[in-house]
């Protein structure tokens, strides 16, 4: 008999701690969809503090941090800090998650996180983060973009031949990303191939026409070409 009332103690208390778990859970919902922050923060922690392993107030907590980390970088404030704390979220609801429904949101989280990274430490080594955000998320075509700069800086050829293949692949596959053109052209005109960075830089300009950049080094680019027609090196 004292056996069946313990049992039925710990079911009530089960059932009484979920309960609590999901009312936190709600709250932090309600908090992050109208952008209380903090708020948030406290009820998925609270959650967590009682279930570490619940998905929902995980996923929610990475979110809240996430959204902090967001307005911060638009008020100029440095997000490192903010930014690591949001992986490190994203991380651990990994081990509880395999989905992969939270594959984009990390992936994008670990670009931040690298961009962050180099400007606290311009030196930072965020390859392994970008090589983890493009196995997240294929089409995180903004890893690819700061990896390919990144090697880009390199004086090692196989470095270079493998950043051009990296904007070559982005243009490939979204034709869109005018970023890639520019940065594309960028190292054909750094090689002296001026025919190649005005190629590149044209059709950037087709995609995006009020790009000033690419209004500019376009102009320049003919003008080079224009001068070595007519002194008969081209």
């Amino acid at each position: 008999m004292l056996g069946c009332i313990r049992l039925l103690a710990t079911f009530a208390f089960a059932l009484l701690l979920a309960a609590c778990v999901e009312n936190d859970v709600r709250r932090g919902n309600d908090a992050l969809r109208i952008g209380d922050y903090d708020r948030a923060v406290i009820s998925f922690n609270k959650a967590l503090d009682a279930d570490p392993a619940n998905r929902d107030a995980r996923y929610g907590l990475a979110l809240s941090y996430y959204a902090i980390a967001e307005e911060s970088e638009r008020l100029r404030i440095p997000t490192f800090d903010l930014w690591s704390q949001a992986a490190k979220e994203f991380r651990i609801l990994s081990n509880i998650d395999s989905s992969g429904k939270i594959n984009a949101n990390y992936s994008t989280c670990l670009f931040y996180l690298a961009r962050a990274a180099l400007k606290h430490d311009g030196s930072a080594d965020v390859m392994p983060m970008l090589d983890q955000s493009i196995q997240l998320d294929s089409l995180n075509y903004f890893s690819y973009n700061l990896k390919a700069l990144i090697l880009a800086k390199s004086d090692i050829p196989d470095n270079l031949k493998t950043a051009k293949n990296i904007y070559i692949h982005i243009i490939t596959h979204d034709p869109d990303f005018v970023s890639a053109y520019i940065n594309l052209g960028n190292m054909y005109w750094d090689e002296g191939d001026v025919e190649s960075a005005w190629d590149t830089w044209s059709a950037g300009l087709q995609k995006s026409p009020k790009n000033q950049s690419l209004i500019y080094w376009t102009h320049v680019a003919e003008d080079s070409l224009k001068a070595m027609v007519l002194s008969g090196r081209l």
